[in-house]
């Protein structure tokens, strides 16, 4: 099987593995101990299908990240 570290460009999301072949979105995760794991592939239509779902959705995104890191700071001020 094709894994993400046979690829140069990869990005670890959550659990998975991920990078682009042939502007397919592949994804790959395996729990160490677990012998089941999960492999997914986007065609091109839908790998640009969701990256227009997250250029449109872009300023809720960056909110949460900001509504996020003000959460982390002020626990790490309150320790």
């Amino acid at each position: 099987m094709n894994t993400a570290q046979n690829h140069k460009d990869h990005m670890k999301i959550g659990r998975y593995q991920s990078w682009l072949e042939d502007g397919k979105l592949k994804m790959y995760y395996h729990e160490f101990g677990n012998p089941s794991g999960m492999y997914c592939t986007l065609s091109a239509e839908e790998t640009r299908g969701l990256l227009e779902l997250l250029s449109r959705n872009s300023d809720g995104i960056n909110n949460a990240l900001y509504v996020n890191e003000q959460e982390s700071a002020n626990t790490y001020a309150n320790r």
